[in-house]
């Protein structure tokens, strides 16, 4: 059965405190390949839920069914939800495949307040990524705020 978990998937967060953005973030950890796949968890005799893969490991699946809310679960809980997703849905799993691209020490381009930044991302999370700008401070960024650098640079207009 799938866990309910509640969390704020902040857009930026500023601290001194690496541990406490780490946490806030899920925890250093690398995903499985599935991140970005909508599914279906099957509830029994609840009704069943649409969600994103956020992340992967072995059995164990973090699946977002709403803007806040993480249900865990385990493989054998969910099935793919084929044609069934909706535009939202559909925009979370495109930002949790390239979220699930990125890769350590790659420079990535981020969302900061009301323009962009970039930086370097340093340790991957669960939900989002430690990035250290180029003036050395630690950023905590959420999933839907981050890409790779050489990606943004395609896609702005010239």
């Amino acid at each position: 059965m799938a866990r309910k978990l509640g969390i704020q998937l902040v857009r930026y967060l500023e601290s001194t405190s690496v541990g406490a953005v780490r946490k806030r973030l899920g925890g250093r950890a690398t995903s499985d390949p599935g991140a970005g796949e909508v599914v279906r968890i099957v509830r029994g005799t609840a009704p069943d839920v649409l969600g994103v893969v956020l992340f992967a490991s072995g059995d164990e699946l973090h699946v977002l069914t709403d803007e806040v809310t993480v249900r865990r679960t385990s493989r054998t809980h969910v099935s793919p939800a084929h044609g069934t997703s909706s535009e939202a849905l559909a925009s979370l799993a495109a930002d949790a495949r390239v979220f699930g691209s990125l890769l350590e020490g790659q420079r990535v381009r981020y969302v900061d307040g009301a323009s962009l930044a970039e930086g370097t991302l340093v340790e991957k999370c669960r939900y989002g990524a430690i990035v250290v700008r180029d003036d050395r401070t630690l950023m905590g960024i959420g999933f839907r705020m981050i890409w790779p650098a050489a990606l943004a640079e395609r896609l702005e207009p010239s």
